[in-house]
């Protein structure tokens, strides 16, 4: 009976402090090798985008990731091309012509910040694409991600179409109207990744109260646990 007390106890703890910060302005991983920011945001059709990387594995992870405050974003027509030895698409499914939901065939789908509103497969996608990631991820970046076979020292080529039915603005990695919080900012972003893994969450913290209560209460059960080994 003691010793299902003290689970209880731990159990307890631990719930606590999985209560994270909630999703506030948080930047983007680092590390992308295409960055939108800055740049103005295609209303009506497609944009299409690329940017070209030296591979330094033999596996690379390819990660999209996205924040749209207000509105969503299209994401489609992805792909990846090496441009040193010709082949085809790496990429499967780069249409997000299968799956649903957040569960797109082939990719990952990670959302380490805790953003609302995140992506998912869609056919109801703007500037004339006919399926589509839709993606409208708040006040944080989630993402999807791809890892393909590549060879060490070949140049690759990845590209992607984009459209967004937001107000008109550029793309913007942070919020920077004031609002932090909420639908209301105004960061919207898209990025692409090539490496060995997905991007570091580097955002996500316990809340410094959860913390406090996590060592405060892990330093009573050690206590209590000593006096209970002491009396037997």
């Amino acid at each position: 009976m003691r010793r299902f007390t003290v689970f209880a106890c731990m159990v307890l703890l631990m719930g606590s402090v999985a209560a994270f910060a909630t999703a506030s302005n948080d930047p983007p991983p680092a590390g992308a090798i295409l960055d939108l920011n800055g740049t103005a945001i295609p209303h009506g059709a497609a944009e299409t985008y690329t940017v070209d990387f030296t591979a330094a594995l033999a596996s690379t992870d390819i990660t999209f990731a996205f924040r749209e405050d207000p509105a969503f974003i299209s994401f489609s027509d992805a792909s990846v091309t090496d441009l040193t030895n010709p082949s085809g698409n790496l990429l499967l499914n780069g249409n997000f012509s299968s799956g649903s939901g957040s569960n797109a065939t082939d990719w990952t789908y990670v959302n380490i910040y805790g953003a609302t509103y995140g992506g998912q497969v869609s056919g109801d996608c703007g500037g004339g694409l006919t399926t589509c990631w839709y993606d409208g991820a708040v006040q944080a970046y989630d993402a999807i991600d791809q890892v393909v076979p590549t060879t060490i020292g070949d140049e690759y080529q990845v590209s992607f179409d984009l459209n967004d039915d937001g107000p008109d603005s550029t793309f913007s990695d942070l919020s920077t109207n004031g609002d932090t919080t909420d639908t209301g900012g105004n960061g919207v972003d898209a990025l692409a990744y090539a490496q060995a893994g997905l991007p570091p969450a580097g955002g996500i913290v316990p809340e410094p109260s959860s913390m406090v209560l996590l060592s405060t209460g892990l330093a009573a059960l050690a206590g209590a646990l000593r006096r209970r080994m002491a009396r037997n």
